[in-house]
Parts: C-alpha cells; sequence; structure tokens
C-alpha cells in the first residue's frame, strides 16, 4: 500500500477534495470545522479503479501551520498537489512545492480543483504556469488533472490517475526494520494508548516488544489498525494505529519514532548533505541555527557547513546538524531547514552517529559522498571506516541496509580482500559476533600493535615481550577484538616480497617480536654472577636486594632466582628446599605456624611472613586462622 499526502496554498480545497475522493471528513478537530480551516494532520483513504487503497494524508495549507504539514508529509510516496482553478499559483502553493522538492518527492498529481468556478481559457493559464513551476524540481512533468469537489467532475479521471501513477512506483522497501514516525498520540476508553504514523521499512506484528526513541521507551503492540480495521500484521507503507500497553500516552509524543530491536538509535548530530531553496534571499551562513523538520519530529539544529562558509540559493553542501535535542532518524531519512518564516534548507541524511568532522577535509567530504551515492560494498566499508575494529552486528546497525544485501556485500568483500575478519578461520560469513576491520584498517591497526611492542621491547630488553593487557589496553581494544587481532599477528605468514617485516610470537603470556633474543649484556651477566653469589651466601636468610627489576625479572624468568616480595629473593634451589621443608613440617603436623617457620628456617619473622604469603598466592598452602596448612590437588 501507498501513501498519498496533499499538499498547496491554504483555501485551495485540499481537504474537501479528499472528502470527495474518500466520503471521510478529514478535518478531525472542532475547531477545524468551525473555521473551515485544517489546522492539524487529517487522515482518509479511499478505493481506486485497480482495487487498491489509496492512504491520504491531508495537511494544513496555511503559513502559520507549516510545522504540521511537514509533520505529514515525511512518509508520502505520491503527492496529490492541489491548486486552484479560480486562484492559481500562490505563496504556499510555493512553498510547499519547494518542501517536496527538498524531500525529493519524484511522483505526484496535481489535481486542478475549483475548475467549474473558471473559464477554460483562464484553466489554460493556469495549468501552464504549474508545469512552468514545477519544471526544476523533482515533480516535473506530473499529470494536471481538472476537478471539481463541488460538481464531481474529473473526479474518476483523478482517480484513474491517481491509479496509474502508483501502479508506476518502486515496490515499498521493506528491510525488516519497522519504523513509525508518531504523527499522534491518543487515549482510547477500554483500550489504552494508541499512536498513529505511516509504518516504514518493515511489518509490525500484534504482541511485539516495541521501542519508542528518543528515550527507550518500552512497550507491546497489544493490536494494530489500518483505516480501521484490526489487522494481525501490519505492512510498510501504511497508514498504522497502534494500541500499546505497558506505556501511559503521556510518555509519548509527535515526533518520536516506535520501532522493535535495539537498532534505532537517538542522535544530536547528523552528517547530511544540504541543499538551500532557489528563492533564498540571503546566503545559509555557518554555524546558523533553524528548526529541523524530519519525520514527525521538529527541532532545533545548528548548522555546520563542511565546505565553505556560507550557501548562496539553491547551492548544495555537505553539513553536521547539531541538535538541541535527541532525534530518532536513519541513514537516508529526508529532512527541511525552517526558520520562523521561511523555509530555508532541506536535504538527506547520510549519518546519524558520526564524529566531529574538521571542515573543508579532502576525505571527509569524499566518504560522505560515498556513503550517500555509493554501491552497498562502498556503504559497508565507509561504515565501517568510521567504526573499526566493530562486530558485524553492530556493522550491521549503523550500515542500515538489508540483511540479505549486507551479507553478500560481506562475502564479496572478503573474497576481495576489502574486509579482514580478526579471527584465524573465518566461514564464507561470519559470526554478527565476530569483528571486521578494512583492510586499511588492519594494516593500521597492527602496525600500531607492531610498533607497541617494538616501543616495549627496547625499553625493556630482558622482557620476554609486552604483556597482552597492556598491549590490548594501548590499543584501547575490547577483550574480543585484541584476541582476534593477536591470533592474526601470531600466525600471518611473512610476506616473501617483505621477509624483514617484524612478526609476533606468544611467549609467557606476553607478545613478543619473531627472532628477538633476550639475552644479558656484559655488565649485566657479571651484576647478575654477583647476585646469585650473594642470594647463595645468604642462603635462607637473604637481606633485601635494592637490584634492577628488569634483571631481577629476567633471572626469575630463567628459573635462577625467586621473587617472594618487593626486593626480597632466593636462589631458586634454596627457595626449593624451603618449600619441600614447609610441606614436611605440615605433613607430620598437620599445620604450621608462622613462628614455626621463622624457627624452621632461622630466618626472621617478616622474611617467614612474606615466604608463606607467596605461598599462598602461588596456592601451595591456604591460611586458616593462624595456621596454614597444605591445598589440596
Amino acid at each position: 500500500m501507498y501513501v498519498i499526502g496533499t499538499a498547496g496554498h491554504v483555501d485551495h480545497g485540499k481537504s474537501t477534495l479528499v472528502h470527495a475522493l474518500s466520503g471521510i471528513d478529514p478535518d478531525r478537530l472542532q475547531e477545524e470545522k468551525d473555521r473551515g480551516l485544517t489546522i492539524d494532520l487529517g487522515f482518509a483513504w479511499f478505493a481506486l479503479p485497480s482495487g487498491r487503497e489509496g492512504s491520504v494524508v491531508d495537511v494544513p495549507g496555511h503559513e502559520r501551520f507549516i510545522k504540521n504539514m511537514l509533520a505529514g508529509v515525511g512518509g508520502i510516496d505520491l503527492a496529490l498537489f492541489v491548486v486552484a482553478g479560480d486562484e492559481g499559483v500562490m505563496p504556499q502553493t510555493r512553498e510547499h512545492l519547494a518542501i517536496l522538492d527538498l524531500l525529493q518527492t519524484e511522483h505526484g498529481v496535481v489535481a486542478l480543483t475549483k475548475s467549474d468556478l473558471a473559464e477554460p481559457d483562464w484553466l489554460d493559464l493556469v495549468e501552464a504556469d504549474v508545469e512552468e513551476l514545477l519544471a526544476p524540481t523533482s515533480l516535473r512533468g506530473s499529470p494536471i488533472v481538472r476537478c471539481s469537489a463541488t460538481t464531481g467532475a474529473g473526479l474518476d479521471a483523478l482517480r484513474a490517475t491517481i491509479d496509474e501513477a502508483l501502479a508506476s512506483l518502486p515496490p515499498v522497501r521493506d528491510i525488516g526494520r519497522p519504523r513509525l514516525p508518531i504523527d499522534r498520540v491518543f487515549t482510547i476508553s477500554g483500550f489504552g494508548t494508541v499512536v498513529t504514523g505511516t509504518l516504514v521499512d518493515g511489518q509490525l506484528h500484534a504482541g511485539d516488544q516495541a521501542v519508542v526513541q528518543p528515550g527507550a521507551v518500552h512497550a507491546r503492540v497489544r493490536g494494530l489498525q489500518s483505516h480501521k480495521k484490526s489487522v494481525e500484521t501490519a505492512e510498510p507503507g501504511t497508514r498504522t494505529a497502534v494500541n500499546l500497553s505497558g506505556v501511559a500516552a503521556d510518555a509519548l509524543a509527535r515526533g518520536m519514532v516506535l520501532t522493535t530491536g535495539d537498532w534505532l538509535a537517538a542522535s544530536r548530530s547528523m552528517d547530511a548533505r544540504l541543499r538551500t531553496v532557489a528563492t533564498l534571499s540571503a546566503p545559509l551562513r555557518h554555524n546558523t541555527t533553524l528548526t529541523l523538520h524530519t519525520g514527525a519530529a521538529e527541532v532545533a539544529a545548528r548548522v555546520r557547513l563542511l565546505e565553505g562558509d556560507e550557501l548562496a540559493a539553491g547551492e548544495e553542501s555537505w553539513a553536521q546538524l547539531r541538535l538541541e535535542a535527541p532525534v530518532a532518524a536513519a541513514r537516508g531519512d529526508f529532512f527541511v531547514l525552517r526558520n520562523s518564516v521561511i523555509t530555508v534548507a532541506g536535504g538527506r541524511i547520510v549519518d546519524t552517529r558520526p564524529r566531529r568532522h574538521k571542515r573543508n577535509q579532502r576525505e571527509t567530504l569524499e566518504a560522505l559522498e560515498r556513503l550517500l551515492e555509493g554501491s552497498p560494498d562502498d556503504t559497508l566499508l565507509t561504515v565501517l571506516q568510521r567504526i573499526e575494529p566493530a562486530p558485524l552486528s553492530l556493522l550491521r546497525e549503523r550500515a542500515e541496509l538489508d540483511d540479505a544485501v549486507t551479507d553478500e556485500a560481506i562475502r564479496r568483500q572478503l573474497v576481495s580482500g576489502g574486509i579482514v575478519v580478526l579471527e584465524q578461520e573465518v566461514p564464507a560469513l561470519p559470526a554478527n559476533s565476530a569483528f571486521l576491520c578494512t583492510a586499511a584498517g588492519y594494516e593500521a591497526l597492527a602496525g600500531r600493535a607492531l610498533a607497541a611492542v617494538l616501543e616495549f621491547v627496547a625499553a625493556h630488553p630482558l622482557r620476554p615481550g609486552i604483556p597482552q593487557e597492556e598491549l590490548r589496553s594501548r590499543l584501547g581494544l575490547t577483550g574480543r577484538a585484541f584476541t582476534g587481532l593477536a591470533s592474526l599477528l601470531t600466525s600471518r605468514p611473512t610476506d616473501d616480497e617483505d621477509a624483514t617485516a617484524p612478526q609476533l610470537i606468544e611467549r609467557e603470556g606476553s607478545l613478543d617480536v619473531v627472532g628477538r633474543e633476550v639475552r644479558l649484556s656484559g655488565d649485566q651477566e657479571r651484576e647478575a654472577a654477583a647476585l646469585m653469589a650473594r642470594l647463595r651466601v645468604a642462603g635462607m636468610k637473604p637481606e633485601t636486594e635494592s637490584i634492577d627489576l628488569e634483571l631481577a625479572q629476567y633471572l626469575d624468568g630463567a628459573a635462577q632466582i625467586v621473587r617472594v616480595a618487593e626486593g626480597l629473593y632466593f636462589e631458586a634451589a634454596i627457595h626449593a628446599q624451603m618449600v619441600d621443608q614447609v610441606r614436611a613440617a605440615i605433613a607430620e603436623r598437620q599445620r604450621i605456624t608462622l613462628a614455626e617457620v621463622r624457627d624452621l628456617f632461622g630466618s626472621s619473622r617478616k622474611i617467614a611472613q612474606a615466604f608463606l604469603e607467596d605461598l599462598d598466592r602461588r596456592q601451595v598452602t591456604r591460611r586458616v586462622g593462624d595456621n596454614r596448612v597444605l591445598r589440596k590437588g
């Protein structure tokens, strides 16, 4: 099903025409009926000659209610552009057309209403004027039908023309991510909270667990209606009323978006392709604050131009919109920017969670262009470049493509080498939890890892490498991403063309450079020999040693000495004898005290205590009150 949206100047007969086509009065408010003026959105539907139904969103034409008009036209498939035959083109005719053009509404039908009130020659002039007005816009070439809602003349022709136009539209997009921009919130006695909107991008089902953004408000879909008929499933492209349980009406508002799952997040920043209206009297300047309208949302936005300092009438630029309050929108959504009086600009969102960009940067502008016009592969690579390394689940979420399209693009990029999976063995399609990088991103990450290892071992030449946790922290990676990276870096074969490139090896829980020998210098060998001699003489009663920490760690790793506390070392063979003596003493007595250990070794209480605490850490003994017993197993 497709949604038709009216547009046109105030009092040109939009609501009257909708009533004549559908038999439904779209003016639902008493104030609208009293004043004969559409103030807020109205809704109707009617049958077409082919048997399909057309949903209609009727918008106000008065300039004071443009923001309400904007809340209704964002999700339409076909514009029913209304021009009164007796008056012709008027100010809101032009502004509504400018808005439709900014929203890139490419399908439309012009209804030349009140044709019974004008002479044929005058209607010819109005029709020519409308054709000229449409020519430079997205609605160029739209068919024009003369009609009268009062007499009924031309209504059958109008229905047939609308039917033909809808038949030429592409299928409604369904990427399995339903979104319902909320344009009405109300309560029904006995049912509770109801929201309405035009459903896009996926299906809603009765019983679904729903999330409303911004705010992550959770609710359950209690029931669904389309055209006042209860349905179990609402299809994308339909006007839908959703009865929600678990949420009060006052917790929701126009401009919020209902969806399922956790893929949609509200954002206060958006990258966008921006175009000013052709009639703009003064340039749009960098950092100007305007009102953003997208979907049914309305929020103040500061416009950061990413190219130049100002944008003249009819010109385009890349921009970053910084929002006063969060808005739930998706990549590809259209928007309009207005000040308090006129429509200034509009365009299309290409990223809803961007980093802050430097202005006038060629690389940034090229990446944005790929997001706007590129293939699915370009989109995936560009999005991944911004968030890498990232799990496939996050890439799916940020790319906002159909899952099948994403899967095919991932497969192509794995074969071509454009994407690297941080795992040793990669199936044709990685798991959603697998971390991915672009090829360039992987090389940069691997380069940072190698540089960190080389820096560490240069500073600590006697260490077996950099501890893996320290390297993970330096790279700022999650545990799974780091594990995958380490597995690739320690298994990747050396390139024959670059056989001197350093590779990594795992050693004693650390990562080291392949081929590096850990050995003492002449001075260090002499220092080590002197230390070993002192420790042998000291036996079980060593003094606190102030020695080079790197040397101590090397000798400890080489099993020549044992560190039991800061500055307290034993010669390895002597330490082994001490452990055996403690084991034997406990086996004989079932337990041993600190004082008994001190007397056993003839050492000080301080040494005995440090020795026992180290045995506890090594899980040789465990403390029970003032005693030590052997650990089992």
